[in-house]
């Protein structure tokens, strides 16, 4: 079997996250298990493969699937794309949308909801707000969980990380830096605490303002604050980030699950995040909990976490849940079933 895999969301071409460490990750995972995944390259406008796997569906994504669809190939679609919008606002696109008399982002996502032979959910949560506000045919879905590289951040060592930064027993958050993410609330909510605080990620390159913003802070507490930059996924001094830290937190505004709260409990580190509902089907209450627009919550969570560590059972229930092994094996299955 030979698959291809694609995947195009212009903010994150420069600055990538969790949905390019899934592509990757997963590639890795099927190729052990003898499939030929090949990453799509649209100059060669090669149509060597059985199966297109597209990673997310922003609507730009609209116009490749619905041409892919007309070529005849069969197409899975990885949704990525759990919202933070109220429900009411998807209920009433779905409603108008029809009305309106040029193409919408609404529809451009429709459409790919529609030409797609099969929809990939990390959650049920997720399907259930995408049926919420599209008019999808439940058939379609398929529920494959995301995982983690677990024997490489439950081995974790600190001491790499402490040698270079000398920075131990820290709070860290590990994103692409912007206001959605919420950086600039975390540092406001620990402040006065005595506590470190390090961040690490790129700069996003569409949030200036945002981004400016967290550079001031940082600028402003240097010496409780410290942010060190991207790291590549694969450098070593990441999972030794987690293991040198104390609390790990997460406040962005959504996420569709968040890997790095996932990484960072099966490294030791005591988690903290918004209550993604994604998150919570996975992990429940094995992590601490915030509301990310609140600078009051965060301070209370991250404390709690601070002072009284990992909870109970948490990073061995990650490590034994939740790899990129069994998220192959699930895919193969849907692979499988597609093309029969």
């Amino acid at each position: 079997m030979k698959v291809a895999f694609y995947q195009f969301f212009p903010p994150t071409l420069w600055t990538p996250g969790g949905g390019e460490t899934q592509l990757v990750k997963t590639k890795e995972a099927l190729e052990r298990l003898g499939v030929e995944v090949t990453l799509f390259n649209p100059w060669s406008r090669s149509k060597d493969f059985d199966i297109l796997h597209v990673f997310g569906s922003s609507h730009e994504l609209s116009s490749f699937v619905r041409a892919a669809k007309g070529l005849g190939l069969p197409v899975v679609v990885s949704i990525i794309a759990f919202s933070a919008k109220p429900s009411w606002q998807w209920w009433l696109w779905r409603r108008i949308d029809r009305f309106i008399p040029i193409p919408t982002t609404y529809r451009l996502r429709q459409e790919i909801y529609t030409n797609a032979d099969r929809l990939i959910v990390a959650s049920r949560s997720e399907a259930e707000q995408l049926s919420h506000g599209f008019r999808i045919n439940n058939k379609k879905y398929r529920w494959v969980p995301h995982g983690i590289e677990g024997e490489r951040f439950i081995k974790a060592e600190p001491k790499l990380f402490i040698e270079r930064y000398g920075l131990q027993d820290f709070v860290l958050q590990v994103s692409r830096i912007n206001r959605h993410k919420g950086q600039a609330r975390l540092i406001r909510a620990l402040e006065g605490t005595g506590i470190k605080l390090v961040f690490i990620g790129p700069l996003d390159p569409i949030d200036q303002q945002g981004t400016q913003e967290f550079l001031n802070l940082v600028e402003k507490h240097s010496g409780w604050v410290h942010y060190l930059g991207t790291l590549k996924y694969d450098d070593q001094l990441l999972p030794s980030a987690y293991a040198a830290c104390r609390v790990h937190v997460l406040p962005s505004t959504s996420e569709s699950l968040g890997l790095v709260t996932l990484e960072s409990t099966a490294a030791g580190a005591a988690a903290v995040s918004g209550n993604y509902p994604t998150l919570y089907e996975y992990l429940g209450e094995r992590v601490y909990y915030c509301e990310p627009a609140s600078i009051a919550s965060i301070r209370a969570s991250v404390l709690q976490a601070y002072e009284e560590g990992i909870k109970p059972g948490a990073r061995e229930y990650v490590v034994d849940n939740f790899s990129w092994d069994r998220t192959a094996e699930r895919l193969l299955e849907v692979y499988q079933e597609v093309l029969a």
